[in-house]
């Protein structure tokens, strides 16, 4: 059970204590240990994840090859995020790499927090579009690192010499 005290997460920071008692009322907190599996490629994206504390590894099986890690998320981290873009189902999946703690929000209770509380609502939405928006950097390096085992191609050479 969350108190009255500040939510231990830097996407909170800004929130007045008011704001963050109301957040808490949309917020599960949920722990997994290390190896624990949180959300599955392909379940219903209902829920939003925001990792509080410890590691967790987000993986994506494309339908015509191997698994692939797409990136490691530590405190603060979000995903999950399939839910509040109206897709059906999560496009990776997510383990528990070390004893984590994470706040579970169902999608639509996101959404009617943002429409009771506009400014606030678009605050957290900007901070969660934020640290979205780090990801695919990540998975950009894992691709090309395995890109280039695969086709030989050394890093910083041009491939047409």
């Amino acid at each position: 059970m969350l108190n009255g005290s500040p939510l231990p997460v830097q996407i909170f920071e800004g929130f007045s204590l008011d704001e963050q008692d109301e957040l808490r009322s949309i917020i599960e907190v949920f722990t997994y240990p290390a190896g624990e599996t949180i959300l599955r490629q392909n379940q219903q994206a209902v829920h939003l994840f925001i990792l509080v504390t410890g590691e967790v590894e987000i993986t994506h099986v494309p339908y015509d090859g191997p698994e692939l890690t797409i990136g490691k998320l530590t405190s603060g981290g979000v995903f999950g995020w399939s839910s509040i873009l109206g897709r059906k189902t999560y496009s990776s999946s997510v383990f528990a790499t070390t004893d984590s703690r994470v706040y579970r929000i169902a999608a639509y209770k996101l959404q009617r927090f943002c429409e009771q509380h506009q400014e606030s609502g678009m605050v957290l939405l900007e901070k969660i579009a934020m640290s979205v928006a780090q990801q695919p950097a990540k998975a950009h390096d894992q691709i090309m690192h395995m890109l280039r085992a695969v086709i030989a191609c050394p890093e910083g050479k041009n491939p047409e010499e």
